[in-house]
């Protein structure tokens, strides 16, 4: 869950919900779909995404861009 801001339209992560979910794919390493089961150093992706979910949605920029400012 996190903060969307409007003004300069990035997204700030307040807390992450420990939802997971299989995306099935077979070049992804964290998929119960994964091509290479028994190897060790495949390359494929291990990155976990995340579902953006919307808690606040301001109009202003987000304290990171209005301190650049």
């Amino acid at each position: 869950f996190g903060d969307q801001y409007r003004g300069c339209g990035h997204y700030v992560r307040v807390y992450q919900t420990g939802i997971t979910y299989d995306c099935a794919r077979p070049n992804c390493k964290l998929s119960a779909a994964h091509m290479h089961k028994t190897a060790k150093n495949c390359g494929c992706n291990m990155e976990f995404s995340d579902h953006r979910r919307v808690r606040n949605l301001f109009q202003t920029k987000c304290d990171a861009c209005l301190e650049y400012e």
